[in-house]
């Protein structure tokens, strides 16, 4: 462990398990790295019904629909996916958006930055028809990459 938390940057002693500045955990308790939106918050807030947690994240979950609202239609107009942060603030997230059709085929595969997921709202991101070559039955969004928000946004 190199001692400088992942989340305010400030350096801890070697030895220690959890920050002095902002009392994250510092080690990993499944040999997996500590990176933002991988590290569970002590207190995370309850997703709302009918969201589903997203792979290769802790604390954040998504629900999709019809960006026109409400169930898919036709399977290929636009796609609304509402993700829901209840973990820490995170800035500059990447997710990945995959498809597969009713055949378990995977039909859809696209990438999507976020500015800006704060803790406790909910934030959409829209996949456009153009991107979809067959109606989507099933959705999983990854995430990839993300950032800690800035000291601020993280004591809200």
């Amino acid at each position: 462990m190199e001692g400088k938390c992942p989340r305010c940057r400030d350096q801890n002693r070697p030895e220690a398990r959890f920050c002095a500045r902002c009392g994250l955990l510092l080690e990993s308790t499944a040999g997996v790295p500590l990176r933002p939106g991988r590290i569970g918050h002590p207190n995370p807030l309850p997703a709302p019904d009918g969201f589903q947690p997203c792979a290769e994240a802790e604390n954040l979950h998504f629900r999709w629909e019809s960006a026109w609202g409400g169930s898919m239609l036709a399977g290929t107009e636009s796609i609304a996916v509402v993700l829901f942060n209840g973990g820490y603030p995170l800035e500059a997230v990447e997710l990945q958006v995959s498809g597969c059709d009713g055949s378990g085929r995977q039909v859809l595969v696209v990438e999507h930055p976020i500015e800006e997921l704060p803790r406790g709202r909910e934030v959409q991101v829209e996949v456009p028809s153009y991107e979809l070559p067959a109606p989507v039955k099933e959705l999983a969004v990854s995430l990839v990459s993300a950032e800690f928000a800035n000291e601020s946004e993280q004591t809200r």
